[in-house]
């Protein structure tokens, strides 16, 4: 088998990406922790496998290469040879999750910095229905001390909501912690998620201005 980065092609790859990305983890952390990485720089296999294990996720060095193919074959990533290794990008198409989606339309509103991770906060409340933990923030490209203007959640209600995302598959760290906001952007709700509807299904032109409809929820 040849060992160089970028070129493991175990048995097993065919297999796993025929059957599709979720193949490779029970969960959604290590898509979540490559793009987070590859947010911040291009990275190579090497550099990702020693950032995965630093943070406790477990998959073989093989596995992940396997992994970061079929990405880049669906178009999530780009690679580019620099020898001796094989280096990934977050493809300029790469289609955006829930989170980050919500967190650049926060970005791009008219009101002040310090409102954003507030009103991400609370679409992500009322959209989820739940807490919020600070994982989740993050993914919305959120680094703020959300204490300055959130309420902690522990106890019981914490717990039901981590073990409900660990049922569905999504994996936290341990002691992450959980978090509300008690005022209310209703108004800041519906025109995030009418974009992010729109953006979803690619229907902004039909729309005559999204900024001024709401939908009413």
């Amino acid at each position: 088998m040849d060992t160089k980065e970028g070129t493991e092609k175990p048995i097993y790859y065919q297999v796993f990406y025929q059957v599709g990305e979720h193949m490779f983890l029970p969960d959604d952390s290590l898509k979540a922790t490559v793009m987070r990485e590859l947010e911040k720089d291009d990275r190579s296999i090497s550099s990702l496998y020693r950032t995965l294990t630093d943070e406790g996720i477990k998959i073989h060095r093989l596995v992940l290469t396997g992994y970061l193919k079929a990405m880049e074959d669906m178009g999530v990533l780009r690679a580019k040879e620099i020898p001796p290794s094989k280096v990934y990008s977050i493809s300029l198409t790469a289609e955006k999750d829930i989170y980050q989606s919500i967190g650049e339309y926060c970005r791009n509103m008219d009101i002040p910095d310090n409102k954003r991770p507030a009103v991400a906060l609370y679409v992500l409340q009322r959209l989820f229905r739940r807490p919020i933990f600070q994982g989740e923030m993050r993914r919305a490209g959120f680094e703020d001390d959300i204490e300055e203007f959130a309420v902690g959640v522990a106890g019981d209600e914490r717990s039901e909501a981590k073990k409900m995302l660990a049922n569905r598959g999504h994996s936290l760290p341990h002691r992450d912690p959980a978090f509300r906001v008690d005022r209310k952007y209703d108004k800041e709700f519906d025109e995030i998620i009418l974009h992010v509807l729109l953006q979803r299904f690619k229907a902004s032109s039909l729309a005559v201005d999204t900024r001024q409809t709401t939908l009413g929820l």
